[in-house]
């Protein structure tokens, strides 16, 4: 049976539509098992260190670190309960209502850290406020986050290097400050 290019088209589209896109998922986020260690300094350590070896990152433990961040600790010990942190803080959208153990967006991550500097941004950010979308597009252009979009996920090594780059932002680590505003060194240096 021959088929005409048009008829090859339709079976193409009607074939993509079947699949649909579903959302990758963690088996077991890392946060549920370093936070059982009775050392909270320990604890830290081994989540942050497991979460280098992970291929994707899920958002109870992108939800997790992005706490540890900001706090440097992490008294919730459920998902929903870091989302509802979140949330009270406006570091998520508050319609917000993805699986614990689904792949974290970069947007969202974004969204968290853009609003967690208190990043003010471009004309796009003042006009209709932040979004995932813009708030990715925001840290690329800070040099914060790589080309990519907001929708794309994280491995755990690419997450880590993001917290340790807004890390540094916040710290004011001189990389982030304009030159002329940086003290020039003293002759005893």
């Amino acid at each position: 049976m021959r088929f005409s290019t048009a008829q090859l088209a339709w079976i193409i589209v009607a074939l993509a539509g079947v699949g649909g896109c579903t959302p990758t998922m963690v088996k077991q986020p890392l946060s549920a098992t370093t936070q059982r260690s009775d050392d909270p300094v320990t604890a830290e350590l081994d989540f942050w260190h497991g979460l280098t070896t992970q291929p994707v990152v899920c958002n109870d433990d992108a939800f997790h670190g992005l706490l540890l961040f900001l706090d440097d600790k992490d008294t919730n010990t459920a998902y929903a309960d870091r989302v509802t942190e979140l949330k009270s803080r406006k570091l998520i959208p508050a319609d917000f209502k993805a699986a614990g153990n689904e792949a974290v967006h970069r947007g969202t991550v974004a969204y968290a850290i853009l609003q967690a500097l208190h990043v003010r941004g471009g004309w796009v950010l003042s006009v209709f406020g932040p979004s995932p979308r813009y708030a990715v597009r925001e840290l690329m252009y800070m040099n914060l986050f790589p080309r990519s979009s907001a929708e794309q996920t994280f491995s755990g090594s690419e997450f880590v290097g993001i917290i340790g780059r807004a890390e540094d932002y916040h710290e004011g680590e001189s990389a982030f400050i304009p030159a002329q505003t940086l003290k020039p060194p003293s002759p005893a240096d």
